[in-house]
């Protein structure tokens, strides 16, 4: 069962001190879903937890990101400008917080499989939360930033399977079947050329078969 339980958080942006929810304990007992999110099996599902927005300022990221430490001004401006007069005085969705979490980590220079995994991961938290035209969006934030990880060899080797696996069924969900087999398809080479978990294979065989929302 998830637990979830208020902390205070110092935003190192503004230094704003405010209280927001965070996982305490979970499971991995739910149901496996086709792009690979694992459901808790009772309580709050613990993926629209992840991450935090300052309140004050408008500044987001997971937990570890509100540590002190120095910012560029032109991050500042960044927030300051484009995110701070939509939130202010404002309460921000669980599943919004995503998209201001990537823009966070894009100002200040993440790699695009960075990215692309928050903006998965807020793909889960719509889905979860029955918000199907907001998943859509997420997906295809993901499904671009994925690509964009693999074109540039930003992805890490070892995933670079996974990630292949992934924009085959972030394109299935989104309805674009042709493209959808093109990646499913592109899998087993991928791990032939840089390795990987060889059930990733053989969950793009199964889904080139018979796709499912669900793995099991």
């Amino acid at each position: 069962m998830t637990t979830i339980q208020p902390v205070r958080l110092t935003c190192p942006l503004c230094g704003n001190i405010f209280e927001s929810p965070v996982v305490m304990s979970t499971n991995s007992f739910g149901k496996l879903h086709s792009d690979l999110y694992k459901e808790a099996a009772g309580g709050a599902q613990p993926i629209c937890y992840f991450v935090h927005t300052c309140p004050s300022c408008g500044y987001t990221g997971y937990e570890g990101d509100f540590e002190k430490q120095e910012f560029s001004f032109v991050f500042r401006q960044n927030v300051e400008q484009n995110i701070t007069p939509e939130v202010k005085g404002r309460k921000v969705e669980a599943s919004g917080k995503f998209y201001l979490a990537a823009l966070c980590a894009e100002w200040r220079g993440a790699p695009a499989h960075v990215l692309a995994r928050i903006y998965h991961m807020g793909a889960w938290c719509c889905r979860l939360s029955g918000q199907k035209e907001k998943e859509r969006f997420y997906l295809g934030k993901a499904a671009e930033y994925f690509e964009r990880a693999l074109a540039s060899s930003d992805a890490p080797e070892e995933n670079i399977p996974i990630f292949t696996y992934l924009l085959g069924d972030l394109y299935r969900r989104l309805g674009e079947a042709e493209k959808a087999k093109e990646w499913y398809s592109k899998v087993e080479q991928a791990i032939k050329e840089h390795g990987g978990d060889p059930r990733i294979g053989e969950l793009a065989r199964r889904q080139l078969k018979e796709p499912s929302d669900f793995l099991s």
